[in-house]
């Protein structure tokens, strides 16, 4: 018996794989030889007979060049997968053939922001900002690092307080641990610097504020797009403007 080449195909009709020396047609199975298919293509067998009962369904036919979309990560909208097959508004799709209107093969951008979400954003990045200052630390007029996390504030607290339990003077000199490294310095200088960095504190509060405020007033959406928080912050205790 003579031993042929055949092409075997999916239920779709999208090429599979080829099967060479085969000594009959097995089910959807193409005698046709395919043409090559570009990048992104796959070769699909288009017959109007019936597979199941037609044997002619085997050669009498085209293949057709469609897109393959079937490895394809696809997209109904942003944040939302779409399953090859399923059902959408009445529609669906297998992934052969150009993309229809509602899907994409990549993920869609966000929706604009409306005014007040905009707002909304530029305000809460207002306070990241000033909790980033805020905690970023202060340098004394002598050069000494100091730390402005809470914990840090706390520390400062609890020296002071400490102090006056343990009857010491502010001319009483204690070690004290800065970013900078160990110091001795006075229960006076202790008292000084939680003053700074408790004004340091304030001053990032109404730094804050101030932007809230204008940000608050703006109207124009472009305006607004492009208002910056990263600018009237108060560094080690001064101000670098009105924001």
């Amino acid at each position: 018996m003579e031993h042929i080449t055949v092409w075997q195909v999916d239920d779709a009709g999208a090429l599979m794989y080829v099967c060479p020396g085969v000594r009959s047609v097995g089910w959807l199975q193409v005698k046709q030889q395919p043409p090559e298919a570009a990048q992104g293509h796959i070769q699909v067998w288009s017959s109007q007979f019936n597979p199941k009962t037609d044997p002619q369904w085997a050669d009498q036919g085209a293949w057709v060049l469609k897109e393959d979309h079937r490895k394809d990560v696809l997209w109904i909208k942003r944040g939302e997968k779409y399953i090859l097959g399923a059902d959408h508004e009445g529609a669906a799709y297998d992934g052969l053939g150009p993309l229809p209107a509602w899907l994409h093969d990549e993920e869609p951008p966000a929706p604009p922001l409306t005014m007040d979400q905009l707002r909304d954003a530029k305000q809460a990045s207002a306070t990241t900002k000033r909790w980033d200052v805020m905690v970023g630390g202060v340098t004394l007029p002598t050069g000494v690092r100091v730390g402005t996390t809470v914990d840090d504030q706390n520390r400062i607290t609890s020296v002071v307080a400490n102090a006056a339990l343990a009857g010491l003077a502010d001319t009483d000199v204690v070690d004290f641990k800065s970013e900078s490294g160990w110091i001795r310095i006075s229960i006076g200088d202790v008292k000084q610097i939680g003053g700074l960095i408790g004004q340091f504190v304030q001053a990032c509060y109404t730094a804050e504020r101030a932007h809230y405020d204008a940000i608050t007033a703006i109207t124009d959406y472009a305006e607004l797009q492009n208002y910056d928080v990263s600018v009237g912050w108060p560094v080690d205790g001064s101000s670098e403007g009105a924001a």
